[in-house]
């Protein structure tokens, strides 16, 4: 059981910064074809390695990597005329002003992945989100999204037998 845990955080980690490979795809192989494993173990084990991994994109955001430098010195260059550079302008400022409401965004937008996880992660880091609040919230958003995931195989098989058919 442990093993299945370890190799699940690993592959959730690893598919972080490496696009092909799907989490939601792997986690649903093994939930519905390995027995003795908690579909919610496993729903955790994905949040916590994506999160792990999805931490280098907010360090880099915060210009940790020569990455999050590059892609800030491409934002500010844009910053008087792109779409995305005036939303981030108004999360930049609201982060700054309100912390909490930079940590909701971000876990709320974390759940569904919409905007890209990977940008609002990156986007954290840059709007000098603090660095606890980002992983509480990353987990708790994160931890949502796979619970639903891994929970999925199941409520199809309850729900036949709920509705008597």
């Amino acid at each position: 059981m442990i093993g299945w845990l370890l190799a699940t955080a690993g592959t959730a980690a690893l598919g972080s910064f490496f696009p092909l490979v799907n989490i939601e795809l792997y986690l649903l192989g093994v939930v519905s074809n390995v027995d003795g494993v908690s579909w919610w173990g496993l729903g955790l084990a994905a949040a916590i390695g994506q999160v792990a991994g999805k931490t280098l994109f907010y360090f880099a955001g915060k210009g940790g990597f020569a990455l999050g430098e590059r892609m800030l010195k491409k934002l500010e260059a844009k910053r008087r005329t792109g779409r995305w550079a005036a939303w981030f302008e108004k999360f930049h400022q609201r982060t700054v002003d309100r912390p909490w409401w930079g940590l909701g965004v971000l876990c709320l937008t974390s759940i569904p992945g919409i905007p890209p996880y990977s940008l609002m992660c990156l986007l954290s880091g840059a709007a000098g989100l603090p660095l606890i609040g980002f992983l509480a919230a990353s987990l708790i958003g994160r931890a949502a999204h796979f619970l639903l995931v891994a929970g999925a195989p199941g409520l199809l098989h309850w729900l036949p037998a709920a509705l008597g058919s």
